[in-house]
């Protein structure tokens, strides 16, 4: 999403919450299938009772396992935004500013899928980009060529 002077980024974890979406709807499946199971077919009492108890496991598991994706989904608020001014990093409530005067460098762990940025005397801030590190590194460099750019030329006139 691009606005007049600000880019937003955050951290696409669809893939993830797609894979825990997946495995907990796969073991409510079996669970209710095994529940189901022993009324269909006629198994010792012991052997029935076995695999209503697992069935019942994995129907709890596979719930647990959905919604705490999808609330991890929705409650994690995590985000830069590139303005003007300098970056917003938004981690969960804690929000840290930083003009691009402070901004001395910008290192991309692409490896690691991380865009450090380095604040002169202040310790360095590591911002999680995932896949899109090289991406959003390169975003902030041209962001900050251009704010330098433009506060040259305000500095001339």
């Amino acid at each position: 999403m691009t606005t007049a002077g600000v880019d937003f980024f955050r951290v696409d974890r669809s893939g993830t919450t797609t894979k825990l979406l997946v495995s907990g709807v796969v073991l409510v499946m079996t669970g209710a299938s095994a529940i189901g199971a022993h009324l269909m077919h006629r198994f010792p009492e012991s052997v029935s009772h076995l695999i209503s108890l697992a069935g019942g496991i994995a129907v709890i598991g596979g719930l647990v396992t959905a919604f705490g994706a999808l609330g991890m989904m929705l409650f994690e608020n995590v985000y830069m935004t590139i303005r003007d001014d300098g970056l917003l990093i938004h981690d969960n409530g804690k929000e840290t500013a930083v003009p691009w005067e402070e901004l001395t460098e910008v290192v991309i762990l692409a490896s690691q899928g991380l865009v450090e940025l380095r604040r002169g005397e202040n310790d360095p801030l590591r911002w999680f980009a995932g896949s899109a590190a090289k991406d959003v590194g390169g975003r902030i460099n041209e962001a900050r060529r251009k704010a330098r750019v433009a506060y040259m030329s305000r500095a001339r006139s």
